[in-house]
């Protein structure tokens, strides 16, 4: 075999093709020698006649073979073609193929363009959904204030006497509009950058400053729990693209998820690390299974996906990946 054929063409298909040359090269000694021998005065001995006559057979034999291998195939890739394409072709078997790839090939084209169409239209749909849902959850929330703001009023300066039972009930209330609020205001952060409206600012940051500035918030969540918060800052780390303001409030709820995950057994853990360019945020306790399970996780993947961050869940490590 030469390296040409052992390059570009299969095992098996190598050694038939190699196999198919043989009978010319072999035609190539028989002429030289019968040149030799034909000569006057010299007469071919009788080992080299019954040589030739088997190499002759063996030749034949190698090409009939090969030949029929090969036509074999092509006339089984021809009806397949044929087959595949549904298109009634010429007879000719090289014609046929030739046609069916032409025809899978257009249908792959056509393919390619519908679903780039359909991913178009549902990236479309998807901007439209958010800008609704974004103006539904404004709305709601500016009818929300106009309840909290007579409750906060009513516990504040009551008119009238209020009996314990009242300011029970009123402090529910309070809660849970507050609890609305804040459901909403997630909402419609998630909108904002599904719709890519959510501003987002593009300087330098120090990722150890950022994890400093939530630590209150991450022991006070452990605390809670009756867990302890151990930490393990990277010195030196590189500066990193990103948004201060939106790093920091996902990582606050990032914390704040681990941490009810948390327990005298499993302290929440917060360390960073260097990745090359990027800076590395992992978090521990983490469940991979409830990343995107609360309104909480579902923002704050959304806040580091808008200043291109990665979220991932390795061996029980919630792993935040900042800075392109």
């Amino acid at each position: 075999m030469t390296p040409f054929i052992r390059r570009n063409v299969s095992t098996s298909v190598a050694w038939r093709l190699a196999a198919g040359v043989l009978p010319s090269v072999l035609a190539v000694g028989l002429v030289i020698g019968l040149f030799y021998y034909g000569e006057y005065g010299r007469a071919a001995p009788r080992i080299i006649q019954i040589v030739a006559a088997a190499l002759t057979g063996v030749s034949i034999v190698i090409a009939w073979v090969n030949a029929s291998y090969f036509a074999d195939r092509l006339a089984r890739l021809a009806r397949a073609t044929a087959q595949a394409s549904g298109v009634p072709g010429p007879t000719d078997e090289f014609d046929r193929i030739e046609q069916a790839v032409g025809s899978l090939g257009s249908a792959l084209s056509a393919a390619e363009a519908e679903r780039a169409r359909t991913d178009a239209l549902a990236a479309a749909r998807l901007k439209e959904q958010a800008t609704m849902l974004a103006g539904v959850v404004n709305d709601s929330i500016a009818q929300l204030d106009e309840v909290r703001l007579p409750l906060q009023i009513l516990l504040e300066s009551p008119f009238g006497e209020l009996n314990e039972n009242q300011e029970e009930l009123l402090r529910d209330a309070r809660s849970a509009a507050d609890t609305i609020d804040v459901a909403l205001r997630r909402l419609a952060q998630v909108a904002e950058v599904d719709r890519d409206a959510l501003p987002v600012q593009h300087e330098l940051v120090q990722v150890n400053d950022v994890v400093r500035s939530v630590l209150p918030l991450a022991r006070a969540a452990a605390e809670r729990k009756g867990a302890r918060t151990e930490t393990a800052l990277e010195p030196g780390l590189p500066r990193v693209a990103g948004d201060r303001a939106r790093l920091a409030e996902a990582l606050s709820l990032f914390v704040t998820e681990a941490a009810e995950a948390s327990d005298p057994e499993h302290p929440l853990t917060i360390s960073t690390a260097r990745d090359g360019s990027r800076a590395i945020i992992r978090i521990a306790p983490a469940d991979g299974s409830a990343l995107g399970s609360t309104s909480a996780l579902i923002l704050a993947s959304r806040l580091m996906a808008a200043q291109k961050g990665e979220v991932a869940v390795d061996a029980g490590n919630l792993v935040l990946r900042v800075g392109s």
